[in-house]
């Protein structure tokens, strides 16, 4: 399979920046949202622009970023989805949003009678890498599958891990939403403690990456206020991730029901759950810690 064409449904906060760099490796782009707002900077590109799924069908991948299993569900086969529009054309289905890995098998057995190949290829990096091109991409199904598009996710991944069968890059990336989870939440308060005691956070960056407070917020100098900014640039931003956070931890949760108590797990969802005005504050404030006052 030689990938040409290539649709993106759902740009947003990951999504648009990945779509873009689609468009800059050189395959033909359509992409699809059904925010106005999201696709405008694509129109102003001249790159092709739905609100429909069942248009993305022609192409030769459908990549799906969305956030749940019923969004996905309903992009594939509800009312105006991918299946909708199939007509002759067999498109690979690329799931690149965070599902549970029996979402992926029952996807998989739902598409079966159509002919189309699957696999879950979840992202890594967040939404500073997201725009470098530089996520992490954790893939599993068919190992010719997975080959077929690794130029795909060259375009939008520095690096590409074949996990194994369908489903199994779903559970690596479920996993390491955990640890990261639990980084992200903690590090922005160490790192408003800091600056609450003088510390220039970009300078004090290069001795955590050098420590064990080493973690994916500490390669660069800058990469925390970066990263926070992203996330927390409007409260409605926050909001919206915290939301992705809490539905991360209950899939970890889901496929680690038999593997004991879990107490830090459990407490670590107890906590997302109050997440409020106090965590914004101080998100916002280690966004603006690349500037000397």
């Amino acid at each position: 399979m030689s990938v040409k064409s290539v649709a993106v449904i759902g740009v947003g906060a990951m999504g648009a920046p990945m779509a873009m760099n689609i468009h800059a490796a050189g395959f033909t782009l359509t992409v699809c949202d059904r925010s106005p707002e999201a696709l405008a900077p694509f129109s102003e590109k001249g790159i092709a622009t739905t609100d429909s799924a069942a248009a993305c069908a022609n192409c030769d991948v459908v990549i799906i970023l969305v956030a749940t299993p019923d969004q996905a569900r309903s992009v594939l086969f509800g009312e105006g989805g991918v299946i909708s529009g199939l007509g002759d054309a067999k498109p690979m289905i690329v799931l690149m949003g965070t599902l549970a890995p029996d979402s992926m098998q029952d996807f998989a057995r739902q598409i079966e009678p159509y002919g189309l190949a699957i696999i879950d290829a979840p992202i890594s990096g967040g939404v500073v890498k997201a725009r470098e091109g530089t996520l992490a991409i954790i893939m599993g199904g068919a190992r010719e599958d997975c080959d077929a598009v690794r130029p795909l996710m060259q375009a939008m991944g520095e690096k590409i891990f074949y996990c194994g069968a369908l489903g199994s890059g779903q559970a690596t990336k479920i996993v390491n939403n955990l640890v990261g989870i639990s980084i992200l939440m903690t590090a922005a308060e160490a790192y408003r403690i800091g600056l609450d005691n003088g510390l220039f956070l970009p300078e004090a960056m290069e001795v955590f990456e050098a420590g064990t407070g080493r973690n994916f917020l500490t390669a660069g100098p800058n990469d925390a206020a970066e990263a926070y900014t992203a996330w927390a640039s409007t409260r409605r931003d926050f909001d919206s991730l915290q939301s992705i956070l809490r539905k991360d931890i209950d899939l970890a949760l889901s496929i680690g029901e038999n593997s004991g108590p879990l107490p830090m797990t459990h407490a670590l969802k107890k906590m997302l759950a109050g997440v409020g005005d106090e965590t914004y504050e101080t998100w916002s404030v280690v966004a603006g810690a690349d500037r000397k006052s």
